[in-house]
């Protein structure tokens, strides 16, 4: 039996542990024994404790930088995570390997996990990095900027990345570990598994080396409540919400006007929101749902555009409206709007919320663009994504030096 530890250090909520799930459960068939290090407990208590699984705390910088810009590039995206100081860095490093240490893994899955990836350079460790397209940027010098449509945006984006790979090395030799020549390389693992389809990659795949190996998405289809549709006339909405969105209180006051039935999953909603929001025509759901149902039964999905959701809803043949919060979705909303897969509004445009979602279900060509995506991958079967990742793990662990430690 060998010990796979996964690790998961940025994003938020369930997507990562959703597509990190169904791994762990097939590694565990096979007789291994999976450890979970993640970013959050509280999504670790809903998804994982139900399956027995052991999760513990990964060790993450702390620290608050508000006077940052928003990032350009994977490299700026670091900064706040602790790559603009090296002195702490290096003890967040200290951490993992001392965790590593104690844990005494035979094999590492990295999932959006850069300090972790930076922390186990050098050792006699494999490592699998399992994700989707946003976890692992194109391999180029500097990395790609996140509008990759737009202008260059000049020495920033070199420079930018030059700051950060120099705190990086600092690290490494403080822990006698390889320096890295180019921030490319802190993602040169053993193995990679890249988990989305080309269209619903943030990158377009001409960024991307032509023998880039993808799988496709993963995602949790049954575990979670059974959905309850409210009793009402006019189309099946299913809403994916964050209670971080900043104009959430906007969007629920729009969607009371949306004369639909909606189901919205508001995971951490306040009381409050529930007794004010959750009636008529609109329910939410503060607890995970069965998506594999939910998708089947709506006629429409209203998210932030995280990869889980919207690879399940197009296989599905579903339309999307998209309500972007942060980079990642952005870029997904971008090449998911230029390809007629969904539509959305930026986060100053909510008021325009009904609108947009009946222009999506009125609109035929959303609703064929959808269909059509999922007839081009209807032989497609998550379990045979998992069952490739599986493979490789298990390749890992067979020329993994057997010391059952994370030894220098």
């Amino acid at each position: 039996m060998a010990t796979v530890v996964i690790a998961w250090e940025l994003g938020g909520d369930y997507g990562h542990l959703a597509r990190l799930l169904p791994l762990a459960q097939a590694l565990r068939e096979r007789g291994h024994q999976p450890v979970f290090v993640v970013r959050d407990l509280l999504g670790a208590e809903a998804l994982l404790q139900p399956q027995g699984f052991t999760a513990l705390q990964a060790p993450l910088w702390l620290g608050r930088l508000t006077q940052l810009p928003s990032p350009i590039s994977y490299a700026e995206l670091l900064m706040p995570v602790g790559f603009l100081n090296p002195r702490a860095l290096t003890g967040i490093c200290r951490a993992w390997r001392q965790l590593l240490q104690l844990l005494k893994p035979d094999l590492l899955v990295l999932d959006h996990a850069p300090t972790a990836l930076l922390a186990s350079r050098g050792l006699r460790l494999p490592r699998l990095h399992f994700g989707d397209g946003f976890c692992m940027p194109p391999s180029t010098q500097p990395l790609p900027q996140f509008a990759w449509w737009q202008a260059p945006v000049g020495p920033r984006l070199a420079d930018s990345e030059a700051h950060v790979l120099s705190q990086a090395n600092q690290v490494l030799a403080a822990l006698d570990a390889p320096a890295l020549q180019t921030l490319a390389q802190l993602f040169d693992v053993d193995a990679l598994a890249l988990c989305s389809f080309d269209a619903l990659d943030p990158y377009p795949p001409a960024l991307r080396a032509p023998d880039t190996p993808r799988l496709g998405p993963v995602f949790l289809l049954s575990q979670g409540q059974q959905p309850v549709w409210p009793e009402a006339p006019g189309p099946r909405v299913f809403a994916y919400l964050k209670p971080g969105y900043g104009p959430l209180e906007q969007v629920l006051q729009a969607l009371q006007r949306v004369p639909a039935s909606i189901l919205l999953h508001l995971p951490g909603a306040a009381r409050k929101t529930l007794e004010q929001y959750s009636q008529g025509h609109l329910r939410i759901s503060t607890e995970p749902l069965a998506m594999g149902a939910v998708s089947a039964q709506c006629d429409l999905a209203l998210c932030h555009g995280g990869a889980g959701t919207t690879a399940l809803m197009l296989l599905a043949g579903k339309p999307l409206a998209l309500l972007p919060m942060q980079t990642e979705q952005w870029m997904s909303a971008h090449r998911l709007q230029t390809q007629g897969l969904a539509a959305g509004l930026l986060i100053n445009e909510v008021e325009r919320l009904p609108q947009l979602l009946q222009h999506v279900w009125s609109e035929p060509r959303y609703r064929q663009t959808a269909q059509a995506f999922a007839e081009a991958h209807r032989g497609y079967r998550q379990e045979d994504t998992i069952a490739a990742v599986l493979a490789q793990c298990e390749a890992l662990l067979a020329r993994s030096p057997a010391t059952g430690a994370a030894a220098p």
